[in-house]
């Protein structure tokens, strides 16, 4: 959240709203409109995650990864009490999900395009383009969007990790944050006295508003070259509200129209054509070959052709073959039947159609070469969730994520599952399948093999060991535990060791350095952080070594946001905002209410660990 010095030069409401502006193929920089309120706002530009992840994948992003090791990264927590709050619309899905799920989830959500929030990974960790060493990574994910970042200063402990950048977090008061979709959606809404004038920058006291002309503060030198400052009038809602977040033209909001323009400068659905070659469709910054029964079938319009020359075409990467529409039944000329889903075309049953109340009979005959050109999706299965068994077998299934998950008399019994609800198949229909590992219990479960005594936590699929130390400090009680087969115990996967809760003030018997617990790490407290936030010796709870080395090590804590403190050689008291030391002078200090028994007296070495920032004269 980049904050800078703006202020107001003359306001002038706007009278009319702006409609979207001509798409071309080369779009002129305008720092006034930096993207139309539509597009901003349009959730369904990508198609989903599975767009997002194509988009990624295009791209040779290191966001595209989709290994367990990578996913971790991304620091999703197995807490679903506390996605719920956040609120994430997927708290308890089982397992972890991947980069393009986390931005599809928190921008529909939120009701952002999520290009928007795409180029803003690009713009603030080049995480579209980049390449990084392995540490470099784990750092650009947890800053991904700069969110919590300003200009003055290091950023906030709280948002860091990929999930919290976009879905906010909580303090160790329990105070909800945001993250940076709902931020972006707040300021673009933003309400005065029930008109709606949108957020921008904090200039004199006040939040700019979409009609004001303001002066923003630029980056100088390479490879804009841009002068010091730059007047520019909030023409709409979005820019109003881009410019509150990253309130400069250059580079940062020049960064934006630029990986915007060259990734979807083209609005999605239009056609292009080279004088002889086949027709293209734009669709999230790639071309794809369409052929006419599919601009029929989506509705496109040919008249809308534009021709562009082999060169202009070229600078749009090649993206699969476009396919019919999603829930499109084709058949190819022997009779086969298709289903189109998630741009991919997938052999259909009838025991499956049926299923899905789908009529085969209005099956599309396309011809056999071009069904061949459509990306193959396997076989199409009963929709999520669904329970199904086999005639000749007793076993049950529940379809999740394209597979097929055997499920146990436990998991069957503590979902709630009801037996008239389970399918029966043909033999050899069920073999079709994908298999998956045995669907685990809900998350939260506290489980264990009735033949071992090692207690796990199920979170996000996964079993993850629970220490002593942590079962205690988390209030966790043997008689909540389950004991199931231990086979079907291994069947499950193992995860990392459950961390303690946040907000635990932690130690190691032999070892003095004490450890805050947040977001499943532990991270150092110097002295000088424990008095500033009041931290007591009391509240600190011991570990066995073995214990406290097993649970991961993040940054070391920083000073509280709002904090007053001094050094004890120096009378200067200080107020931290935003990650940097402001000196007070005798009047900001009385005109904040604040009073001499606030003021943390902390080591010189802790304060000179932040930029000391301008002098707070008021």
């Amino acid at each position: 959240m980049r904050k800078s010095v703006a202020r107001i030069v003359s306001i002038s409401i706007l009278l009319t709203a702006l409609g979207p502006a001509a798409v071309s193929a080369q779009v002129a920089f305008d720092p006034n409109t930096l993207i139309s309120d539509e597009r901003f706002a349009d959730v369904g530009t990508l198609g989903g995650a599975e767009g997002i992840q194509k988009f990624l994948e295009s791209k040779g992003s290191a966001l595209a990864a989709t290994s367990p090791d990578f996913i971790t990264k991304l620091r999703e927590p197995a807490d679903v009490n506390l996605k719920s709050r956040l609120p994430d619309p997927r708290p308890n899905l089982g397992r972890l999900r991947t980069a393009a799920e986390l931005v599809y989830d928190a921008s529909t959500s939120a009701g952002i395009n999520p290009q928007v929030v795409l180029v803003t990974l690009q713009k603030e960790q080049t995480l579209i383009t980049g390449t990084f060493s392995n540490g470099g990574l784990q750092g650009a994910l947890d800053r991904a969007l700069g969110f919590g970042c300003p200009d003055e200063g290091g950023c906030s402990d709280i948002f860091l990790g990929f999930y919290h950048q976009l879905f906010g977090n909580f303090d160790s008061e329990d105070t909800r944050y945001i993250g940076m979709p709902s931020s972006l959606v707040r300021s673009f809404n933003f309400e005065s006295g029930g008109v709606r004038v949108g957020r921008g920058p904090l200039i004199d006291g006040r939040s700019a508003r979409r009609g004001d002309t303001i002066t923003l503060e630029n980056t100088q030198g390479p490879p804009n070259n841009a002068p010091a400052t730059q007047s520019v009038t909030l023409t709409n809602f979005a820019t109003t509200a881009l410019y509150r977040y990253t309130p400069h033209v250059y580079n940062g909001n020049f960064n934006f129209h630029k990986f915007f323009t060259q990734w979807f400068r083209y609005a999605n659905g239009t056609l292009l054509q080279t004088p002889s070659g086949p027709i293209h469709v734009i669709d999230n910054g790639l071309r794809r070959q369409i052929s006419n029964f599919v601009i029929s079938q989506r509705g496109l319009n040919a008249a809308n052709l534009i021709t562009v020359s082999a060169g202009e075409l070229g600078e749009f990467s090649l993206g699969d073959v476009m396919p019919p529409a999603n829930g499109t039944i084709l058949k190819n000329s022997v009779g086969q039947t298709y289903l189109m889903e998630n741009g991919e075309r997938r052999f259909i049953s009838s025991f499956v159609a049926v299923q899905r109340k789908l009529n085969l009979a209005a099956a599309v005959l396309v011809p056999d070469g071009e069904i061949e050109t459509y990306k193959d999706g396997g076989r199409a299965l009963p929709a999520e969730g669904t329970l199904v068994k086999s005639r000749d077998n007793a076993a049950v299934y529940m379809i999740i994520n394209d597979e097929k998950r055997l499920l146990s008399a436990f998991v069957f019994r503590q979902r709630g599952l009801k037996f008239v609800d389970v399918l029966t198949a043909e033999p050899g229909e069920l073999d079709t399948y994908p298999s998956g590992s045995l669907l685990t219990p809900n998350d939260g479960t506290l489980i264990k093999a009735a033949e071992e005594p090692a207690v796990y936590y199920v979170g996000n699929g996964q079993l993850q060991p629970i220490s002593y130390f942590v079962f205690v400090n988390r209030g966790f009680k043997f008689k909540d535990v389950v004991a199931v087969p231990l086979g079907e115990l291994s069947s499950w996967t193992k995860g990392k060791f459950l961390p303690p809760p946040t907000g635990l003030l932690v130690k190691a018997q032999t070892q003095p350095a004490v450890y805050y617990i947040e977001s499943g790490v532990k991270r150092p407290i110097s002295f000088g952080v424990f008095v500033a936030n009041r931290f007591s010796f009391k509240d600190v709870v011991v570990g066995t070594d073995a214990e406290i080395a097993a649970i991961e090590t993040g940054p070391e804590l920083r000073l509280p946001e709002r904090a007053v403190v001094k050094s004890a050689d120096a009378a200067t008291v200080y107020y931290l905002v935003e990650g940097v030391l402001r000196p007070l002078t005798l009047k900001a200090f009385q005109n904040r209410a604040l009073r001499f028994q606030d003021v943390v007296t902390v080591p010189a070495e802790e304060l000179a660990k932040y930029q000391i920032g301008a002098v707070v004269e008021n």
